[in-house]
């Protein structure tokens, strides 16, 4: 039995335990089950003469498939390209023709979509047509089966809010390692479960809480698409010991009307990332249910377990990502590639058997972001004298404006320490006079707030020249559909703005 096959070793030990369970179907499956099924999938794959390296494209939602796929391609070799289903028709068949798939799985609820794009020339099949395999015929050999960590186990595409989507490597000895840091910092065992509600197609959906818990023997719970009052009722229904949700989540479920009913005694921790994890959120959460949130950092390249805030230090380090895990090594360097000094700003580097090899069929990216093994993540950062981490925003995002360097993310957290401010977003954008300058969206908790008082608020606590040329206020901030601020749209609203005056 090999020593990543974490299913076959569960189903060894404790056959009859629930391993996943989707309260899409309300059906689960025990680890003995998912063993199984695995195994008859590899016979199916075999008879397409699937080989290792082979790429499988998925469009699909997650769910009791997509699991057992998982298991049958790690065992096999084969490489799992989830593609974002929320994409359209076009931007999907980019990424289908770049990863030249040999076999193209989707579910009934893309059909449509699968049906435009250009699979005219592949292997073709339903999670529905599997599922019927696997459950029906009684083909279940038992063989061994050698896993190599080095294997490709995913390719995950990146968002592509800084260019063209990039695909990831990831590998199975990523995924040990980030399950080890996982497991250390937050203590799993087999007694915990959880219920992700995170998509398929991002490191999230698989790497934060799915494959950590099947590697310690737990309850995994499916739910296809995020519903605040349906995650609260089933949260408290399965007494789930660990959940993960992004900060837009959280503050959709606190408003919910059954957040004040629900029991939630058992959830021992809520992680939460993706963005900045505001102090007031994780302070609300403690006082109303006494639940502690942990912030924490981490990317598609690497992990996505590299930074924690331990839960009592949350309040007492309002903002910060917390300190670097177990098993890997961290820098911030200036761009000298200098390791800086306590308070000053660098781009945050990362070590370890957590980082990716490279960039599917992009070389020339994989050069440029990892030199001799350090992955340069394009997020700047830095720490303080207690050695804990704060994020300053993306590489990318910082501007110039009149000869100083200016970070979004810093004028955007004395923004929102402005009364009646919900959310801000700071971005940048070529100026005539100081060669760039910041524009700031805001949404408001009261309407009566206009932008003559935010700028008066901001100018208490910000010195002038970091302060936003243009402030808008919006109704909502556009997310993507990851619950992440879509900058996209954000500059779109500007450019037309920009466009009638």
């Amino acid at each position: 039995m090999d020593r990543l096959d974490w299913t076959a070793k569960w189903a060894d030990y404790t056959p009859e335990k629930i391993a996943i369970t989707s309260y899409d179907v309300n059906k689960s499956y025990t680890y003995s089950e998912l063993n199984t099924y695995a195994n008859r999938l590899i016979h199916k794959f075999t008879e397409l003469n699937l080989e290792e390296g082979n790429r499988i494209a998925v469009l699909a939602d997650h769910g009791l498939e997509y699991m057992v796929l998982f298991v049958a391609c790690q065992r096999m070799g084969l490489v799992i390209v989830p593609l974002n289903y929320r994409q359209s028709v076009n931007e999907i068949s980019k990424l289908v023709n770049d990863c030249t798939p040999s076999l193209f799985i989707y579910n009934a609820n893309h059909k449509d979509k699968a049906e435009q794009l250009p699979i005219q020339n592949l292997k073709v099949l339903t999670f529905e047509e599997l599922s019927d395999y696997y459950q029906i015929t009684s083909d279940s050999t038992i063989k061994t089966f050698q896993i190599k960590e080095d294997n490709p186990l995913f390719i995950f595409y990146t968002s592509g809010t800084t260019g063209s989507p990039k695909g990831v490597i990831y590998t199975n000895k990523m995924l040990f390692w980030n399950s080890l840091n996982t497991s250390m910092q937050l203590g799993i065992t087999f007694r915990d479960s959880t219920i992700n509600t995170l998509p398929p197609y991002h490191t999230s959906g698989w790497n934060v809480f799915v494959t950590p818990l099947l590697h310690k023997g737990a309850h995994i719970g499916m739910l296809e698409k995020f519903d605040a009052e349906k995650i609260l009722c089933l949260l408290d229904l399965n007494k789930t010991t660990l959940f993960m949700a992004l900060p837009t989540m959280l503050l959709m479920m606190q408003k919910t009307p059954v957040f004040k009913d629900v029991n939630l005694k058992k959830l021992r921790y809520i992680i939460s990332g993706g963005e900045k994890v505001p102090s007031e959120l994780v302070s609300f959460w403690k006082t109303e249910k006494n639940i502690y949130i942990r912030p924490g950092y981490g990317l598609t390249e690497a992990g996505p377990s590299i930074t924690s805030l331990h839960h009592k230090m949350a309040v007492l380090k309002p903002n910060s990502i917390g300190k670097p895990n177990f098993y890997l090594d961290l820098k911030i360097v200036n761009k000298k590639g200098e390791t800086v000094k306590p308070n000053e700003v660098g781009e945050l580097c990362i070590k370890g058997d957590i980082v990716t090899p490279g960039y599917w069929n992009n070389s020339v990216k994989t050069s440029n972001k990892i030199k001799k093994g350090w992955l340069f993540t394009g997020d700047f950062a830095c720490s303080d004298d207690e050695g804990f981490l704060y994020m300053k925003g993306r590489k990318n995002d910082m501007y110039i404006s009149g000869g100083e360097n200016i970070y979004p993310q810093e004028i955007e957290v004395q923004l929102e320490l402005i009364k009646d401010i919900k959310k801000a977003v700071v971005l940048s954008v070529k100026d005539e006079k100081w060669g760039e300058c910041g524009i700031a969206f805001v949404s408001l908790a009261n309407d009566d707030l206009s932008v003559i008082e935010i700028r008066e608020e901001l100018t208490k606590n910000l010195v002038a020249f970091k302060h936003p040329k243009y402030i808008f206020i919006l109704d909502e901030i556009p997310l993507t559909s990851l619950g992440k601020v879509s900058r996209k749209k954000l500059f779109k609203y500007f450019n037309e703005i920009k466009s009638q005056q």
